[in-house]
């Protein structure tokens, strides 16, 4: 089993691994977490303009898919297999939290969510890939970056309060991923070199989903505010649970197959959008599996869900 990972973060928990987390804003200040016990390889080092509430991750190799824990356990789906190296020859800062809503109304002017008395740092949800992307757009405007994405439509607000009416706008990829020094959807790849951090646990950060994921058996049937439960090691939040998160990447079952060993963006096209993570409304034991780390699911990029959110990386130049 192959796992060469680092990461140090720039913005600042009291939270490390196992201690409970205080809910915090997108401009929470955190302090660096120890790194994992495992952590083989390199460790990117502090950099000093490092974006506020992101956590950078040292380029590696790790072990993708079905790897053998929860092949053990008959825990895979076909669309895991086989497990496979992949080395990711860059390093990127990764959110600590999900996108929220608050931050998510602050840049687009509405709040998409269908359950905005959870509040402002709760995930957004009820986000197309679209709007997503979008969204990354416009924070890489603001910071004078690149913009990862060409979009048509004004991405803003078409009714009030339904999930089905979130936003118009319709976005693709204006380039490679990597290439792009904007913000973005993280890669398949990327998400779950992330949500791993060096480890082959079942769930980011724990073998007990319970521990560490907002689901079905701890959720209560809603959403939670970010960064209330344990991070994983490299101090990224709800990586299992809450809301699934959008990946970049189109989704093909047997990508696997045949996937580059390095730096891999997905297939080429595609009828459905990756998404990973699970969130509140799955069950440990729902079948499937979906809050694993190695859990493929796709969605059209078209759908807004109650279920459905985000959070955003950057290549680290």
């Amino acid at each position: 089993m192959a796992f060469a990972i680092g990461c140090t973060r720039d913005a600042s928990l009291s939270a490390v691994k196992g201690v409970q987390a205080e809910p915090a804003s997108d401009t929470a200040e955190a302090s660096d977490p120890a790194p994992p016990e495992d952590t083989a390889g390199t460790e990117a080092a502090v950099d000093a303009e490092a974006p506020p509430g992101m956590v950078r991750l040292a380029g590696g190799t790790f072990d993708m898919g079905c790897t053998p824990a929860p092949d053990a356990q008959g825990e895979c789906i076909v669309d895991e297999y086989p497990a496979h190296a992949v080395t990711l020859g860059h390093d990127f800062w990764m959110d600590e939290r999900e996108v929220t809503q608050g931050a998510f109304e602050a840049m687009m002017g509405f709040n998409p969510s269908e359950v905005p008395e959870c509040g402002p740092d709760c995930p957004a949800e009820c986000v197309s890939w679209h709007s997503s992307a979008a969204f990354a757009n416009a924070k890489s405007l603001i910071e004078g970056r690149e913009a990862c994405y060409t979009c048509e439509g004004s991405g803003t607000h078409l009714g009030g309060g339904e999930c089905q009416l979130a936003a118009n706008v319709t976005c693709t990829l204006a380039m490679a991923p990597y290439e792009c020094d904007g913000y973005r959807l993280p890669t398949e790849a990327e998400w779950e070199y992330g949500a791993r951090c060096g480890t082959d646990l079942l769930y980011s950060g724990s073998d007990d989903a319970s521990a560490v994921a907002w689901c079905t058996e701890t959720s209560g049937g809603s959403t939670h505010p970010v960064g209330l439960l344990p991070p994983n090691a490299c101090g990224l939040y709800d990586m299992t649970g809450n809301v699934f998160e959008w990946n970049s990447d189109w989704y093909a079952n047997d990508y696997f197959e045949d996937s580059p060993e390095s730096d891999p963006t997905g297939p080429e096209d595609g009828d459905f959008r990756s998404c990973r993570g699970g969130g509140w409304r799955h069950a440990i034991d729902d079948g499937h599996g979906h809050l694993r780390v190695a859990a493929r699911i796709n969605r059209p990029a078209d759908l807004r869900d109650r279920g459905l959110g985000f959070r955003l990386v950057l290549t680290v130049p």
